[in-house]
């Protein structure tokens, strides 16, 4: 597993510290930078039995070809399992079946207890193990609670590598027993050289949609998130107001992550022009953001902004699509339409 360019320098500072690395670490960053990939290469690098200059993982040994291939003995991943099959499905371009089950989308207690004969028995290579948790605040307080022992005493050799976009919601008795590792947006050139290598159409629109996120930009990139991005923005930009009801109608579950991340970025645009700035996210649309703000309240459009994300954090969870919709639509409606409080 290659790291992505923009970390080479932070892997490399961090395998240097050789045996004084710390036995836990907390990644944390914005997302859509690469933090789990970040992970996964230092597992891999750690794990390396001819590691390359820097002692990054060579990619040839019989250590990177396990790992390669998901099957390294001593290299755990633990995800929700929602996560899980979602990464499984894409890997193998499978075909939906019928959902027989929700799957979890919070790391449970059970999935730590399964990891610790894992943790405590010796490794295969007579070298490291590293166990990954990501995103590490998706573990249950009592799946977090079974892991504090492990990371007050852990075993020799054992690296574990939590990886967080969120990490104020980590417990603090977690967060006190790891170094924090923060990871930043790379610089902007990077960012687009690399989007270039992927063949991104217009890359400078998608990483300004994405905050500066190459991997968010990526796939916010994609021709139905396009679409999805042209629509929510063709809806608030309306001079009469969205039309709540018939656009609510079309946001299913699994648009609704999608159209709150637009609805988001198009209200944050919003303060920032009406408070005398630019736009971040949608830097093509300044006129209709202009007109908007004109009208708008900017205590409404912080309420509305609180409440944007605070949807975002429970759109995991069994909402009523429809019905948010419709409800932060007339927010956004009285926000910048009606006249101030």
């Amino acid at each position: 597993m290659k790291p992505f360019p923009w970390h080479v320098e932070r892997l490399r500072a961090l395998l240097a510290q050789g045996e004084r690395m710390p036995h836990a670490l907390l990644v944390h960053g914005p997302t859509g930078i690469g933090k789990a990939a970040f992970a996964r290469a230092f597992g891999a690098s750690v794990l390396c039995e001819a590691p390359q200059a820097g002692r990054l993982a060579c990619g040839r040994c019989e250590s990177c070809l396990w790992f390669s291939q998901g099957n390294h003995p001593d290299y755990r991943e633990l995800v929700p399992e929602a996560t899980a099959e979602d990464e499984s499905d894409a890997a193998e371009d499978a075909a939906p079946a019928k959902a027989e089950k929700a799957k979890s989308l919070v790391i449970k207690i059970e999935q730590v207890r399964a990891v610790a004969d894992f943790v405590t028995l010796t490794t295969h290579r007579s070298g490291y193990r590293v166990l990954v948790i990501r995103p590490a605040e998706a573990m249950q307080p009592a799946a977090a609670n079974a892991l504090l022992k492990t990371l007050e005493e852990p075993p020799p050799h054992t690296l574990i590598v939590l990886v967080s976009d969120r990490p104020a919601r980590l417990l603090p008795t977690i967060r006190s027993r790891c170094r924090a590792l923060a990871l930043g947006k790379p610089a902007h050139e990077a960012a687009l050289a690399w989007l270039r290598e992927e063949s991104v159409q217009e890359p400078e629109a998608a990483l300004a949609a994405a905050g500066g996120a190459p991997l968010l930009a990526r796939d916010l990139a994609q021709p139905d998130e396009a679409q999805l991005r042209r629509r929510v923005v063709a809806e608030l930009s309306r001079p009469s107001g969205a039309d709540l009801l018939q656009f609510a109608s079309a946001v299913d579950r699994e648009a609704v992550e999608h159209f709150l991340y637009w609805m988001q970025t198009w209200v944050q645009d919003l303060l920032r022009v009406r408070m005398a700035g630019g736009p971040r996210y949608h830097a093509g649309h300044v006129e209709a953001l202009r007109a908007r703000a004109r009208e708008a309240d900017v205590q409404r459009l912080l309420d509305l902004d609180r409440e944007l994300t605070e949807a975002r954090r429970l759109a995991a969870h069994p909402l009523n699509p429809r019905l948010l919709a419709e409800h932060l639509l007339m927010t956004y409606n009285q926000a910048t339409h009606e006249p101030p409080r």
